[in-house]
């Protein structure tokens, strides 16, 4: 099973950070790709086991993603993707922020495990890797830092 993992210096508290990147329903305010959230079933966006039901820019493609833990006492959020046009399957990711102490900043940390295709593991992490490097190049223009 393919392991990714990419992180990045953000120049911003870390509660700033979590505000944004905990949002579960709150993914298209930011994350490029993505046009618009909705929660199923009336569930809370914090409810662990809550799924959002992401509709992707230029297509009518959709990406569920199930909510499987937020803690925000150490900055954790861990889902699963569920279904959606990817090239990689059985999917599960945490972002995990941590505080930079010297500088009032925040290490943001994205891992993901996945299933591929027979021959296609480099294929999977490096469209991961792109997927979550993109991700936080727009959290960080997205928070002005």
């Amino acid at each position: 099973m393919p392991k990714v993992l990419v992180s990045s210096v953000i120049n911003a508290p870390i509660e700033r950070v979590w505000r944004t990147a905990s949002d579960f329903n709150g993914l298209p305010a930011w994350m490029p790709g993505m046009k618009d959230s909705t929660i199923e079933d009336g569930k809370a966006p914090t409810a662990i086991g809550a799924v959002r039901r992401l509709g992707m820019q230029g297509t009518k493609d959709v990406l569920r993603e199930r909510l499987e833990a937020l803690d925000p006492s150490t900055c954790t959020i861990t889902y699963s993707v569920l279904e959606g046009p990817l090239p990689v399957k059985n999917i599960r990711t945490t972002m995990h922020l941590r505080p930079i102490t010297d500088s009032y900043g925040t290490l943001g940390e994205w891992s993901t495990q996945f299933d591929t295709e027979p021959g296609k593991e480099a294929e999977g992490e490096v469209f991961m890797t792109r997927v979550f490097g993109a991700g936080f190049r727009a959290l960080k223009k997205h928070l002005g830092v």
